[in-house]
């Protein structure tokens, strides 16, 4: 059935703990994960392992949800893998989540235990009816919620580790380089970042709180540990490098995820890491971590493609919705994988979306919400999501092309198209996140955005410091409508007027909105 847990007769292993402990028996004294004040060797991070694994055995009945309550501190990697060592199943709930958010992701992900992450990891009752997942479950996570409500996924551990071996043999990986771990511990690509290193005896260096938050930050702290392996979403890149002339001479790969990237991204990060090499990963959480791949290499021009598949996947070139009115060529991506997700906690709860997660005699299928294209080489294109097509005054409208659009501009580190009230074809709002006054002329960017667009040109573009993103570092569209239309993100009118009910935000209320494209 759509959306739910596949049973198998699959024994319980954990491959990636197995692989992880022979890095800790072949690279006992290297140092393995890196932190502010402490620093983990590899017995060390096998002693975690252990101590945690001796906490919880006999805690709960095998393959029962066990969520690690954590700060993303150097300790969390051992906690994870000393959970699966117990042969429980755990999920990262993010410590600095607001109460009544964690409440509700326990609520749906029914812990047997909460154990903290930091020693001496006490632990506390979870629910009364745990859920108890089957021996192929590797790990719970969350999608973002860039596309609705977040959704518990079952992770797959078979397919989680062969992932982890494609991506240190593609890359080329060797013991003892160091990688960076800024993820929120909430969002699965956590799990490449701390893990992909371990497995091949890397060493992870862990940011903390204030690095994570401020973009600002990032960019020292990536030269000061000498970091060679970073994972990145493109528009926060933007953030990082704003404001900054550092040069990053050490980093060896930047591989991209979580949203379009675009060319200018590229000519931006290569100038800061000329030694990089650039690649660009694709695929959403139900796929585990990604299943596209493309080499950055050579000039780059506009949109770039996610790439071809990892072995064992196959793309389906899926029909469009016709509510999306998709221009021609453009298809619904669809990825089927033996390697992905083994279904939806709580399917019902979730209604018909569950229908695009499949998994039956091991394989995966997913029905993805964006929709594709293919490139002249015959790589993969994602060219927006199936919602990003609207209808304003009787025409088809594409928000994403008119997001991209405004990234050309310079002084554009990211942007969010939106429509006010879908249901009545209402009006369309560009919410740009700027470096500041001086750094975007407001005549120039009308004027490109006019020629670009033509009749697609929104009816308001608002300028704001910075737009709220998800625990992924996506750009948050809804919590960006929700705080103009609330007052709370303050934004000024570069172009036309938008009005949120009874509260508007206008440049020019009288005859400027008027004189746009139609």
């Amino acid at each position: 059935m759509g959306g739910r847990v596949e049973e198998t007769a699959t024994e319980p292993r954990c491959p990636v703990l197995e692989r992880v402990l022979t890095a800790v028996e072949l690279h006992a004294d290297r140092p393995a994960v890196v932190g502010a004040d402490r620093t983990l060797s590899y017995a060390q991070v096998g002693a975690t392992i252990e101590r945690v694994a001796g906490v919880l055995r006999d805690s709960a009945p095998p393959g029962s949800v066990v969520a690690v309550s954590t700060r993303g501190g150097v300790d969390l990697p051992g906690v994870f893998l000393g959970v699966r060592a117990a042969g429980l199943v755990p999920y990262l709930l993010d410590a600095y989540l607001p109460r009544a958010r964690v409440e509700a992701l326990l609520a749906v992900a029914r812990p047997a235990v909460v154990i903290e992450e930091a020693p001496p990891h006490r632990l506390r009752p979870g629910v009364p009816d745990p859920r108890v997942l089957p021996p192929a479950a590797g790990y719970v996570v969350f999608t973002s919620g860039s596309q609705g409500a977040p959704k518990g996924i079952v992770g797959n551990a078979a397919g989680l580790d062969r992932f982890l071996d494609w991506e240190v043999r593609e890359l080329a990986l060797e013991p003892g380089r160091p990688a960076a771990v800024l993820t929120s511990p909430s969002f699965d690509v956590v799990l490449r970042e701390m893990l992909v290193p371990l497995v091949c005896g890397g060493r992870l260096h862990v940011a903390g709180p204030r690095v994570r938050t401020d973009p600002r930050s990032v960019l020292p702290w990536l030269r000061e540990e000498g970091v060679e392996l970073l994972h990145l979403v493109p528009s926060l890149s933007a953030r990082w490098l704003a404001g900054h002339d550092l040069g990053l001479p050490r980093l060896r790969w930047s591989v991209f995820a979580g949203e379009p990237l675009y060319a200018r991204h590229v000519r931006q990060w290569r100038q800061a890491a000329p030694n990089s090499r650039i690649g660009n990963l694709y695929g959403p959480s139900e796929t585990t971590l990604a299943k596209f791949w493309h080499r950055v290499d050579g000039p780059v021009e506009g949109l770039l493609p996610v790439g071809r598949p990892l072995p064992g996947t196959v793309l389906h070139r899926l029909p469009v919705p016709e509510h999306a009115a998709a221009a021609p060529g453009t298809f619904r991506i669809g990825i089927e994988t033996p390697d992905g997700s083994l279904g939806y906690l709580d399917p019902d709860r979730i209604g018909e979306v569950a229908g695009t997660l499949r998994r039956a005699r091991e394989v995966t299928l997913f029905e993805t919400q964006d929709r594709g294209r293919t490139a002249p080489d015959g790589s993969l294109i994602v060219a927006g999501r199936l919602d990003s097509i609207v209808k304003r005054r009787g025409a088809a409208v594409d928000t994403a092309s008119i997001a991209a659009a405004a990234l050309d501009d310079p002084g554009v580190e990211a942007a969010c198209c939106f429509q006010v009230d879908r249901d009545a074809e209402g009006d369309l709002v560009l919410a740009l996140a700027v470096r500041g006054e001086p750094a975007v002329d407001r005549g120039a960017l009308v004027t490109a955005l006019r020629t670009a667009l033509g009749p697609a040109m929104p009816d308001a573009v608002l300028a704001c410091e910075q737009l709220p993103r998800l625990p992924s570092g996506k750009v948050d569209a809804g919590a960006v409508a929700r705080g103009l239309a609330s007052g709370e993100l303050a934004a000024r009118p570069l172009f036309g007027a938008a009005r949120f009910g009874s509260t508007s935000v206008n440049d020019n209320p009288t005859n400027e909105r008027e004189a746009q494209p139609r």
